[in-house]
């Protein structure tokens, strides 16, 4: 966490940004897998865990650019603890095949939307918005 502290708001939602685009790609994989090549249970949850690890990530990051900044991005860390409720949520896998997998989808387009929405953040943050 040293590190963390340094960092600007801008550097922080940027560093989500990323993550967000790293979980964007894990989520993608993790679909075709699950839903065309009938990945093993085991498998799954070990992919769903990679992903939670980097909902987390991109999740702490925003919380951390919020307390540095005068913008209200609360509805980014609103959405991204979404993220990773969906996540652990489907970790249990004890819905039918068919809808695990269009959740895993609906998670790969909130992922991609918060990234995108966070660029807005970012450009906010470099005309002023930093603490």
């Amino acid at each position: 966490m040293p590190n963390q502290i340094k960092k600007s708001a801008q550097e922080l939602l940027e560093n989500a940004q990323v993550i967000l685009e790293s979980l964007e790609g894990t989520l993608f994989r993790l679909y075709v897998s699950y839903d065309q090549c009938d990945l093993s249970d085991d498998k799954t949850r070990a992919m769903m865990s990679v992903c939670i690890m980097l909902a987390n990530g991109a999740l702490e990051d925003i919380e951390s650019a919020s307390a540095k900044t005068k913008l209200n991005i609360s509805m980014f860390i609103r959405q991204s603890h979404g993220i990773v409720i969906m996540l652990d949520e489907l970790l249990d896998l004890n819905l039918s095949k068919g809808y695990i997998a269009a959740a895993i989808h609906g998670l790969f387009l909130a992922a991609e939307q918060l990234r995108e929405s966070l660029e807005t953040a970012v450009d906010a943050v470099m005309t002023g918005g930093a603490a």
